[in-house]
Protein backbone atom coordinates (compact mmCIF):
# COMPACT_ATOMS: atom_id res chain seq x y z
CA UNK A 1 0.00 0.00 0.00
CA UNK A 2 1.38 3.47 -1.12
CA UNK A 3 1.63 5.71 2.22
CA UNK A 4 -0.40 8.99 2.08
CA UNK A 5 2.52 11.20 2.08
CA UNK A 6 3.91 9.71 -1.09
CA UNK A 7 0.54 10.07 -2.84
CA UNK A 8 0.82 13.54 -1.93
CA UNK A 9 4.12 14.33 -2.91
CA UNK A 10 3.26 13.03 -6.01
CA UNK A 11 0.14 15.16 -6.46
CA UNK A 12 2.20 18.19 -5.62
CA UNK A 13 5.11 17.12 -8.22
CA UNK A 14 2.65 16.64 -11.20
CA UNK A 15 1.04 19.93 -10.22
CA UNK A 16 4.67 21.86 -10.37
CA UNK A 17 5.57 20.36 -13.63
CA UNK A 18 2.23 21.27 -15.18
CA UNK A 19 2.27 24.62 -13.79
CA UNK A 20 6.24 24.91 -15.21
CA UNK A 21 5.07 23.43 -19.04
CA UNK A 22 2.48 25.51 -18.54
CA UNK A 23 4.61 28.81 -18.01
CA UNK A 24 6.77 27.67 -20.91
CA UNK A 25 4.04 27.73 -22.87
CA UNK A 26 2.68 30.84 -22.21
CA UNK A 27 5.89 32.20 -22.32
CA UNK A 28 6.67 31.07 -25.80
CA UNK A 29 3.20 32.29 -27.11
CA UNK A 30 3.80 35.65 -25.94
CA UNK A 31 7.19 35.90 -27.22
CA UNK A 32 6.25 35.08 -30.75
CA UNK A 33 2.96 37.50 -30.45
CA UNK A 34 5.74 40.18 -28.92
CA UNK A 35 8.20 39.77 -31.30
CA UNK A 36 6.16 39.89 -34.27
CA UNK A 37 4.69 43.62 -32.55
CA UNK A 38 8.29 45.03 -32.01
CA UNK A 39 9.31 44.07 -35.38
CA UNK A 40 6.09 45.37 -36.84
CA UNK A 41 5.74 42.28 -38.55
CA UNK A 42 1.54 43.10 -38.39
CA UNK A 43 0.92 39.96 -40.56
CA UNK A 44 2.35 37.79 -38.18
CA UNK A 45 1.32 39.71 -34.77
CA UNK A 46 -2.63 39.30 -36.11
CA UNK A 47 -2.30 35.27 -36.81
CA UNK A 48 -0.58 35.15 -33.24
CA UNK A 49 -2.62 37.25 -31.07
CA UNK A 50 -5.98 35.63 -32.51
CA UNK A 51 -4.64 32.26 -32.33
CA UNK A 52 -5.80 29.70 -30.03
CA UNK A 53 -2.55 29.06 -28.32
CA UNK A 54 -3.18 32.86 -27.22
CA UNK A 55 -6.51 33.13 -26.79
CA UNK A 56 -6.57 30.03 -24.27
CA UNK A 57 -3.85 31.65 -22.48
CA UNK A 58 -4.21 35.18 -22.09
CA UNK A 59 -7.19 36.72 -20.67
CA UNK A 60 -8.98 39.58 -23.62
CA UNK A 61 -7.61 42.53 -22.21
CA UNK A 62 -4.10 41.39 -22.61
CA UNK A 63 -4.50 40.83 -26.19
CA UNK A 64 -6.53 43.42 -26.60
CA UNK A 65 -3.69 45.91 -25.29
CA UNK A 66 -1.29 44.28 -27.33
CA UNK A 67 -3.75 45.29 -30.55
CA UNK A 68 -4.29 48.55 -29.39
CA UNK A 69 -0.29 49.20 -29.23
CA UNK A 70 -0.53 47.94 -33.43
CA UNK A 71 -3.11 49.92 -34.10
CA UNK A 72 -1.64 53.18 -32.54
CA UNK A 73 1.84 52.43 -34.52
CA UNK A 74 -0.42 51.74 -37.24
CA UNK A 75 -1.98 55.12 -37.54
CA UNK A 76 -5.47 53.33 -37.63
CA UNK A 77 -7.78 55.69 -35.93
CA UNK A 78 -10.46 53.51 -36.54
CA UNK A 79 -9.04 50.32 -34.91
CA UNK A 80 -7.97 52.66 -32.00
CA UNK A 81 -11.46 53.77 -31.12
CA UNK A 82 -12.88 50.23 -31.70
CA UNK A 83 -10.41 49.09 -29.35
CA UNK A 84 -9.82 51.67 -26.77
CA UNK A 85 -14.18 51.79 -26.39
CA UNK A 86 -13.93 47.88 -25.99
CA UNK A 87 -11.89 47.60 -22.98
CA UNK A 88 -12.95 50.87 -21.17
CA UNK A 89 -16.37 48.82 -20.82
CA UNK A 90 -15.15 45.87 -19.84
CA UNK A 91 -15.15 46.49 -16.20
CA UNK A 92 -11.45 47.24 -15.21
CA UNK A 93 -10.70 49.09 -11.97
CA UNK A 94 -10.16 52.61 -12.34
CA UNK A 95 -6.18 52.15 -12.31
CA UNK A 96 -6.51 50.15 -15.44
CA UNK A 97 -8.33 52.41 -17.17
CA UNK A 98 -6.36 55.37 -15.76
CA UNK A 99 -3.69 53.93 -17.76
CA UNK A 100 -5.09 53.16 -20.77
CA UNK A 101 -6.77 56.95 -20.88
CA UNK A 102 -3.25 58.31 -20.59
CA UNK A 103 -2.92 56.20 -23.69
CA UNK A 104 -5.48 57.54 -25.39
CA UNK A 105 -4.74 60.97 -24.20
CA UNK A 106 -1.40 60.47 -25.92
CA UNK A 107 -2.84 59.00 -29.29
CA UNK A 108 -5.91 61.18 -30.20
CA UNK A 109 -3.77 64.44 -28.78
CA UNK A 110 -0.93 63.12 -31.35
CA UNK A 111 -3.80 63.06 -34.15
CA UNK A 112 -5.47 66.58 -32.80
CA UNK A 113 -9.00 65.12 -32.92
CA UNK A 114 -9.94 67.47 -30.43
CA UNK A 115 -13.28 65.59 -29.81
CA UNK A 116 -11.85 62.70 -28.47
CA UNK A 117 -8.87 64.35 -26.21
CA UNK A 118 -11.71 66.32 -24.34
CA UNK A 119 -13.77 62.69 -23.77
CA UNK A 120 -11.06 61.11 -22.96
CA UNK A 121 -10.19 63.93 -20.51
CA UNK A 122 -13.31 64.46 -18.60
CA UNK A 123 -13.14 60.28 -18.08
CA UNK A 124 -9.58 61.14 -16.77
CA UNK A 125 -11.18 63.77 -14.32
CA UNK A 126 -13.49 60.94 -12.89
CA UNK A 127 -11.04 58.50 -12.45
CA UNK A 128 -7.83 59.77 -11.97
CA UNK A 129 -6.31 61.52 -8.63
CA UNK A 130 -6.79 65.31 -9.43
CA UNK A 131 -3.36 66.29 -8.89
CA UNK A 132 -2.90 64.32 -12.00
CA UNK A 133 -5.77 64.73 -14.23
CA UNK A 134 -4.93 68.76 -13.94
CA UNK A 135 -1.58 68.07 -15.66
CA UNK A 136 -3.57 66.57 -18.43
CA UNK A 137 -6.48 69.23 -18.32
CA UNK A 138 -3.33 72.13 -18.58
CA UNK A 139 -2.36 70.02 -21.80
CA UNK A 140 -5.81 70.33 -23.17
CA UNK A 141 -6.44 73.59 -22.66
CA UNK A 142 -3.10 74.73 -24.05
CA UNK A 143 -2.94 72.92 -27.15
CA UNK A 144 -6.03 73.01 -28.16
CA UNK A 145 -8.32 75.96 -26.55
CA UNK A 146 -5.62 77.95 -27.30
CA UNK A 147 -5.01 79.03 -23.28
CA UNK A 148 -2.79 81.65 -21.97
CA UNK A 149 -3.97 81.20 -18.78
CA UNK A 150 -1.29 79.35 -17.55
CA UNK A 151 1.75 81.55 -18.08
CA UNK A 152 2.56 82.79 -14.45
CA UNK A 153 2.74 78.95 -13.20
CA UNK A 154 4.92 77.91 -16.05
CA UNK A 155 7.14 80.83 -16.08
CA UNK A 156 7.92 79.76 -12.37
CA UNK A 157 8.32 75.65 -13.13
CA UNK A 158 10.51 75.62 -15.70
CA UNK A 159 13.38 77.21 -14.03
CA UNK A 160 12.71 74.08 -11.22
CA UNK A 161 13.32 71.28 -13.85
CA UNK A 162 15.79 70.15 -15.89
CA UNK A 163 16.38 67.24 -19.05
CA UNK A 164 12.81 66.23 -20.79
CA UNK A 165 10.44 67.69 -17.97
CA UNK A 166 12.24 71.35 -18.42
CA UNK A 167 11.86 70.67 -22.62
CA UNK A 168 7.80 70.00 -22.13
CA UNK A 169 7.42 72.68 -19.76
CA UNK A 170 9.20 74.72 -21.84
CA UNK A 171 7.16 73.91 -24.87
CA UNK A 172 3.87 74.32 -22.70
CA UNK A 173 4.94 77.43 -22.09
CA UNK A 174 5.88 78.49 -25.72
CA UNK A 175 2.54 77.37 -26.79
CA UNK A 176 0.80 79.78 -23.98
CA UNK A 177 3.10 82.51 -25.44
CA UNK A 178 1.60 82.10 -28.82
CA UNK A 179 -1.66 81.49 -27.35
CA UNK A 180 -1.09 85.08 -26.43
CA UNK A 181 0.34 86.41 -29.18
CA UNK A 182 3.80 86.80 -27.98
CA UNK A 183 5.42 85.25 -31.11
CA UNK A 184 9.02 86.68 -30.31
CA UNK A 185 8.96 84.68 -27.04
CA UNK A 186 7.53 81.72 -28.39
CA UNK A 187 9.94 80.58 -31.31
CA UNK A 188 13.49 80.93 -29.13
CA UNK A 189 11.61 78.79 -26.29
CA UNK A 190 10.35 76.41 -28.80
CA UNK A 191 14.22 76.15 -29.78
CA UNK A 192 15.20 75.38 -26.08
CA UNK A 193 12.32 72.61 -25.89
CA UNK A 194 13.48 71.00 -29.12
CA UNK A 195 17.09 70.86 -27.88
CA UNK A 196 15.74 69.31 -24.27
CA UNK A 197 14.28 66.86 -26.43
CA UNK A 198 16.96 66.13 -28.93
CA UNK A 199 14.93 66.89 -31.73
CA UNK A 200 13.88 70.04 -34.43
CA UNK A 201 11.92 72.15 -33.63
CA UNK A 202 9.63 71.17 -36.14
CA UNK A 203 9.62 67.49 -34.47
CA UNK A 204 8.90 68.62 -31.31
CA UNK A 205 5.19 68.42 -31.06
CA UNK A 206 4.79 64.84 -32.08
CA UNK A 207 7.23 63.56 -29.65
CA UNK A 208 6.30 65.39 -26.77
CA UNK A 209 3.95 63.44 -24.16
CA UNK A 210 2.44 64.40 -20.51
CA UNK A 211 4.77 64.74 -18.16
Amino acid sequence: MIHPVVIIISIFAVIIVSALGTALIRRRIFTRTYSALMTRDYPAFFREVDSKGMMSMFPEYVRDNLKLTAYMEMKDSGKVTETFNRMMKDGADDARKGDLLVRGFQYFSGEKDRKKVRKILEKMEQVMDRDISEKYRRHYEILFERSGKYIPELEKEVPLHQNRMKGYLQFLLARSYRNAGREKECLPLLKQAAAEYHVTAGELESVVRVL
